[in-house]
């Protein structure tokens, strides 16, 4: 107890109220901060409606720190969730969501660039990655690699000027939305056309198996470029958290999204077309999150119902096994009564013969039944039970009345 003025107030009483102050100081605990990025077609107030009303949770958008990548802001505390392709390298702390949509790279160059395979053109081309994309800097590092241009000769810039080269943009196929084009640029293909060539670069979708090749559809975009279908890549974006965020957030979030998805489509439907429930969490670069796992296996049979039949038909072996031991248990005692009942019968058949045969040789007889009875005994031919006190009582009264005659 601890006295004040001589009151006492209970320790408990104050470690409670020390909680409740640290509670109250802390963030809302159904709150997640999702980092969004540059180029995402996203009305933030719409889906913060969504989730208000269908959910348990708040969502807010992260303010992290200019310059960090999605990871670092999830791996600092600065943000909840985030979007990053499937490609990026696997980071401690990271758990995924759900896969969102497929990310197509939109490969950008100066109208008048040429992107010849011997030109070596990545070694002197000023750079720009939209979103400071993973993918679309392992891209471009894999395809200088194939041109013969060392890594640290990769010239990337923060932003587009006059004097950038090459954009590199990995997004949906939203041709409403294309804040990431800029003029005097035009969309290139990964493979031939007008006799300019970047074949090598093909290779990466086997060096990387996360990016499998795709195709912009001709006409798909109102771009220069687009005049003919563009070949190019693609990876899966996925939806990540830090694998601090309470199970239960994460649970009520995959529910969210999955149940609503019509109403986030109606908001961006190049983003949330690809939610679904039917993906391999093996094909991930990120361990699925507990939470997400819950709602995803909500529906799968409990251990019981997995193995209800495998576990009938135990029972019923086991039961089988039971009944056959208990019925081979019987029968050999049986067996052994029976056993018994043929010396019951030796017995009184010597008994018999008392009248008229010396008692001598009797007596010897009735030894010889006793120590072959007692052998049978020994060898778990008989059973020590009730059968057996009978016919040693018989066998005792026999030879004393035998022995009474002869004296």
């Amino acid at each position: 107890m601890v006295y004040h003025g001589g009151m006492k107030t209970p320790v408990l009483f104050l470690v409670l109220a020390c909680l409740l102050a640290v509670a109250g100081c802390s963030r809302d605990a159904g709150e997640l901060r999702v980092l969004p990025l540059t180029y995402q077609a996203l009305d933030p107030e719409r889906m913060e409606a969504i989730f208000a009303e269908r959910s348990k949770l708040q969502m807010t958008l992260a303010t992290a720190q200019p310059g960090l990548s999605a990871i670092e802001a999830l791996v600092t505390d600065q943000a909840d969730l985030a979007l990053v392709e499937n490609s990026t390298p696997f980071t401690g702390g990271i758990r995924a969501v759900l896969p969102a949509y497929k990310s197509v790279l939109h490969l950008l160059a100066r109208e008048g660039l040429a992107l010849q395979p011997d030109s070596q053109v990545l070694g002197t081309a000023a750079i720009y990655v939209a979103n400071d994309s993973e993918a679309g800097k392992t891209f471009i590092r894999l395809a200088a690699s194939r041109q013969g241009v060392a890594e640290e000769n990769v010239h990337f810039v923060n932003a587009v000027d006059e004097s950038t080269d090459l954009i590199v943009y990995f997004g949906p196929i939203a041709p409403g939305n294309t804040p990431w084009f800029h003029p005097g640029f035009e969309l290139v293909p990964l493979g031939e056309r007008n006799g300019s060539s970047i074949d090598h670069l093909l290779g990466v979708s086997y060096i990387l198996p996360q990016m499998e090749p795709a195709v912009i559809p001709q006409g798909t975009y109102d771009l220069p470029g687009n005049e003919e279908a563009v070949v190019t890549l693609q990876v899966d974006m996925l939806l990540v958290a830090r694998k601090q965020v309470p199970e239960t957030q994460v649970y009520e979030l995959t529910r969210t999204f999955i149940e609503q998805k019509q109403r986030f489509m109606a908001i961006a439907p190049a983003v949330f077309s690809g939610l679904n429930e039917s993906f391999d969490p093996l094909s991930l670069n990120f361990p699925l999150h507990n939470g997400a796992r819950r709602f995803l296996e909500r529906d799968e049979p409990s251990l019981l119902e997995r193995y209800a039949e495998t576990i009938n038909m135990l029972v019923y072996v086991t039961a089988l096994l039971l009944t056959g031991l208990v019925a081979a248990a019987r029968w050999r005692a049986r067996r052994k009564k029976d056993r018994a009942d043929v010396f019951y019968s030796r017995v009184l058949a010597i008994r018999e013969r008392g009248e008229a045969e010396p008692a001598a040789g009797l007596l010897t007889e009735l030894d010889a039944v006793e120590r072959e009875a007692f052998q049978m005994l020994i060898d778990e031919k008989l059973a020590a039970n009730e059968s057996f006190r009978i016919f040693t009582d018989l066998l005792e009264r026999t030879r004393a009345a035998i022995a009474g005659k002869a004296d």
